[in-house]
């Protein structure tokens, strides 16, 4: 393996690899992201089915911060694992497994943590963005949400928080190449890339479309991954800052209550943004005084129709810096209206008005009367998931 020059750079092995004590062998490089790379790769002592799975590979920064209790995705990962052991509930299908970890020391002696997972597809996320209005079908969204949700139910009775909940970390599984026979022939066929010695990203593809019938949907599964940000639910935060600035809840921007219910947050604005195809906030900094975070949390008044509690402000940390300040004009917008204005086909004005009730229910501005992941299961915009 070749290290970078810096500890906060990834660290790539090379296509072909043998890696802890020849177990693993690295076959291709399926994505990368700001803390990680991830890999196929082929485990040597698996000689019957399953013996293609995914290595994540942490940068030296992201290892120390493990290492010093800033990242905890290792230990929640094993708490993962040891859970679905002795549970029997369906959100564990919708989540990452940990099957094996080690540490690779490069030869400069960086350590990089290696999480050794489930082998996923491609994300929601790609594939919303293939289709021509950005959405995708109501039947599609509500299954994919369903699933999400039970993810999230067994991750928040554990007092875990996911954190960043958002399209690109809901992954579809490797259904298409499930049997190590299909994938052997898919490999072979579609070797892997580099450019020039860096080996480009080929995520294993599946076989669904944006225009992938209801009847077809039904078999559609996905995962919620990446816990690298995740928290503790009660204890000290390890981190200041949490997920997509869009998606985040007001008490993650007023830094008060800071718990579970900022993740269902993140599902109502994934709601809208799988439905209509744009993101419910889009926040802008319009003037010197007037902050991306003062225009977010104004157009969360605008689009809900409600005020902060005092009791929240009370205990928010950043009160001051956004409410001491002359706030301008509200224009209120029924989420409904907001919805039905991009004409979006097939999205009927009843399934606008059940979603926007759904939505409604995840953004409560007091976390308390906020809807749980399980009463959101059983909500009625959901009702009929996983039918045609």
């Amino acid at each position: 393996m070749s290290p970078n020059s810096e500890s906060a750079a990834h660290f790539s092995p090379r296509l072909g690899e043998s890696v802890q004590d020849n177990r693993y062998t690295i076959l291709r490089k399926l994505g990368e992201g700001a803390t990680a790379t991830t890999w196929l790769i082929r485990d040597e002592r698996i000689i019957s089915d399953s013996k293609y799975v995914a290595a994540k590979i942490l940068t030296a920064e992201a290892t120390l911060d493990v290492d010093r209790g800033a990242v905890r995705e290792l230990e929640f990962l094993e708490e993962i694992a040891k859970n679905a052991q002795e549970r029997d509930e369906e959100g564990f299908e919708h989540l990452p497994i940990l099957l094996d970890n080690f540490t690779i020391t490069s030869p400069g002696g960086n350590r990089h943590l290696c999480l050794v997972q489930t082998l996923f597809s491609t994300s929601v996320s790609a594939l919303r963005r293939s289709a021509p209005t950005k959405s995708l079908p109501v039947y599609m969204v509500r299954n994919i949400l369903y699933m999400v949700l039970q993810a999230l139910d067994v991750l928040h009775s554990s007092d875990i928080i996911h954190t960043d909940v958002k399209l690109d970390n809901i992954l579809f599984t490797n259904a298409l190449y499930s049997l190590d026979d299909a994938l052997d022939i898919f490999l072979a066929e579609n070797p892997a890339e580099t450019d020039g010695d860096s080996p480009k990203s080929q995520p294993v593809p599946h076989k669904w479309t944006y225009e992938t019938s209801a009847f077809h949907a039904e078999r559609m599964t996905v995962a919620l991954v990446d816990l690298g940000h995740a928290q503790r639910a009660g204890e000290q935060l390890t981190v200041d800052a949490f997920g997509e600035p869009a998606l985040r809840a007001p008490e993650v921007i007023l830094w008060s209550d800071i718990g579970p219910k900022i993740d269902i947050w993140a599902i109502g604005c994934l709601t809208f943004e799988l439905l209509v195809g744009r993101w419910l906030f889009n926040p802008e900094d319009a003037q010197p005084d007037w902050s991306v975070e003062d225009d977010h949390l104004a157009k969360m008044m605008e689009l809900t129709g409600q005020q902060f509690p005092d009791a929240m402000l009370a205990r928010a940390k950043e009160r001051d810096r956004y409410f001491d300040k002359n706030v301008p004009d509200l224009v209120p917008v029924k989420l409904e209206d907001a919805m039905a204005n991009y004409k979006i086909p097939g999205l009927t004005e009843h399934e606008v008005r059940l979603a926007a009730n759904f939505i409604r229910d995840c953004l409560k501005f007091d976390y308390k009367k906020r809807a749980s992941a399980k009463q959101l299961i059983n909500h009625p915009f959901l009702k009929n998931v996983f039918g045609c």
